[in-house]
């Protein structure tokens, strides 16, 4: 076909096509009781690249805010005033019990001194598959541990079936695993699971071995692991055996209460990428701690199809044991999600909160060192009508849960109004690159950056607002 005729065929096309589209109404035609709805020309003509910068706008507008100036030589109303405006106002504010905004003082006090103290400050993540392969968490560790100090994964179960963008893990021999929420259940016959919720039973010999990926979306702190630690409960006979690549087996310390815990720590001179474990006798294994010699430690604790509704089902003696010795000094629930599709009535709600308000109240009492927060849903899509949009009880279901969270001393993050509230899944997945996945739920990668970045932005704010009043208390003491 010569280049005029092309044209010429190229100008009818585009005649027809604004011929048809006037014809047909903007609501679509009706079908019964559905509509078919038509894109218009210029829909049709917009790239996808050009439709998320328009769509993405207000969760960028929202990424801006909290990327505030710290107006750190303003007079002191003045930035008295940002700090409230941003604890009153902004979408990515923490909830706090009773708007006591030094609700976390204490916690960074405790990681302001670590390093000094030789000391490990350790976060709990624990959630269900939107953190899953060290997603969102891994991205608070390495920003915290970068502030902070601190190096290493985390605890570790025994049993990783899987993968993680952390550690690659194996285990082989006589050793078994329990869990005691989410899918693909080995429930025990005892309640002794441990923090991870999980534990590994051996029974003769058996053999782990731990190696930090290589991956691109691996951060580097995660590589460099400098104190092991085995917890471990009723054991017989048991023995513990770290070896190193191209070395003799490590130093073993040996401590805590055989009648719960008993510790096993093993200490290298300098940092390692990769241990390995060779245990005999029977035991049960509740975890794995990799970390450095001090700084901070957060650990990825996820529970695919889980919502939460597990932790006062935990034995409590183990338990205590366990958080003392990991020196827990903050906990992060983010469930919800896996309620959602079956919360449609209010009671269904109102039974949902209950039931997490224990759980808040257990750890409270478990753990009374340890501030909590609970972090809500993100938004999620079904079709209503035919048409994706937001589940219609999800905006109740998160308030119900922060209204738990504040009611027993947790705090509260809104995930779901972070994101740009209603329909902003829908954005969010159309997005060029995507922030979320094909089923409307889960995010990718980048999205799981994404939210965790606006996260320790947040969580950062209110560090400031610790050093603001810390160091103007100084001064008036002075004075």
């Amino acid at each position: 076909m010569k280049a005029r005729d092309t044209l010429i065929f190229i100008i009818i096309v585009l005649a027809f096509l604004g011929e048809i589209s006037a014809l047909f109404p903007e609501e679509g035609i009706a079908f019964g009781k559905r509509n078919l709805y038509f894109l218009t020309l210029e829909e049709i003509l917009i790239s996808k690249e050009e439709y998320s910068s328009q769509a993405i706008q207000r969760l960028q507008a929202i990424e801006e805010s909290v990327r505030l100036q710290r107006y750190q030589d303003s007079l002191y109303a003045d930035s008295l005033a940002f700090y409230t405006n941003f604890f009153e106002e902004s979408p990515t504010r923490i909830c706090v019990p009773n708007n006591h905004w030094d609700y976390f003082h204490e916690f960074f006090t405790d990681l302001d001194s670590c390093l000094e103290r030789r000391q490990i400050v350790r976060i709990l993540h624990y959630g269900d598959s939107q953190i899953e392969s060290d997603r969102i968490t891994s991205y608070i560790r390495q920003h915290l541990q970068e502030k902070f100090g601190g190096k290493g994964p985390g605890l570790l179960p025994a049993m990783q079936p899987i993968p993680t963008t952390a550690v690659g893990q194996m285990a082989s021999g006589n050793i078994e695993r329990y869990i005691v929420s989410g899918m693909h259940q080995n429930r025990a016959s005892h309640r002794r699971y441990g923090v991870l919720g999980q534990f590994s039973a051996t029974n003769g010999e058996s053999y782990i071995s731990v190696s930090a990926r290589n991956w691109k979306a691996t951060h580097e702190n995660i590589r460099q692991m400098q104190t092991i630690r085995l917890f471990v409960g009723r054991d017989r006979k048991f023995g513990a055996r770290l070896t190193l690549p191209g070395t003799e087996t490590a130093e073993e310390i040996v401590t805590g209460d055989s009648s719960s815990v008993k510790v096993y720590t093993w200490i290298m001179p300098t940092p390692v990428s990769k241990f390995s474990l060779r245990l005999s006798g029977s035991a049960e294994i509740y975890g794995i701690a990799a970390d450095g010699t001090s700084g901070v430690a957060v650990d990825n604790i996820p529970f695919r199809g889980s919502s939460g509704t597990f932790f006062s089902a935990l034995d409590s003696t183990v338990m205590v044991s366990m958080l003392q010795h990991l020196n827990a000094r903050l906990i992060l629930l983010e469930f919800g999600g896996n309620i959602v599709p079956y919360t449609r009535t209010e009671k269904s709600i109102a039974s949902y909160s209950k039931t997490m308000s224990e759980q808040i109240a257990y750890l409270r009492k478990i753990c009374p060192e340890a501030k909590i927060l609970l972090i809500g849903p993100s938004d999620m899509s079904t079709r209503v009508n035919g048409r994706l949009t937001t589940y219609p009880s999800l905006p109740a279901l998160i308030e119900a849960m922060k209204e738990a969270a504040l009611q027993n001393g947790a705090a509260f993050w809104n995930m779901y109004e972070v994101m740009g509230g209603h329909d902003s899944m829908i954005e969010w997945v159309r997005h060029s690159p995507s922030l979320a996945g094909s089923d409307y739920i889960h995010f990718t990668n980048k999205g799981a950056e994404r939210i965790a970045a606006l996260f320790c932005e947040t969580l950062m704010v209110y560090y400031d607002y610790y050093r603001f009043v810390t160091e103007n208390n100084a001064i008036q003491e002075t004075q």
